[in-house]
């Protein structure tokens, strides 16, 4: 479980930063993804619950409302580049343990 553990903080925190960026730029529909992405992780407690929110959450990066794939400022394109990043290590194939 150490694995999927560490992902979730990473995840997590990738949020959080998501949230103060958001706060800092005013931008409500970035904040309610990221509330609605705190919801999503904050039962995760297994692999395969990890990697399925991890994906769900990535159809966020396909465009529409509340993508990620016009961060205007650079806090948000550093909080969305994070976010993106700890996804894509989530939904890649975890070692055990």
């Amino acid at each position: 479980m150490h694995a999927v553990e560490k992902r979730l903080r990473e995840i997590r925190q990738a949020i959080s930063n998501l949230r103060e960026a958001a706060a800092m730029d005013g931008d409500a529909q970035r904040a309610g993804v990221a509330q609605s992405l705190g919801e999503l992780f904050g039962q995760v407690s297994t692999r395969e619950e990890l990697r399925e929110a991890a994906a769900q959450a990535m159809r966020h990066y396909q465009g529409g409302m509340g993508s990620f794939q016009d961060a205007g400022t650079p806090a948000m394109g550093d909080a969305v580049d994070g976010l993106r990043r700890a996804l894509a290590k989530a939904r890649s194939r975890l070692p055990a343990g």
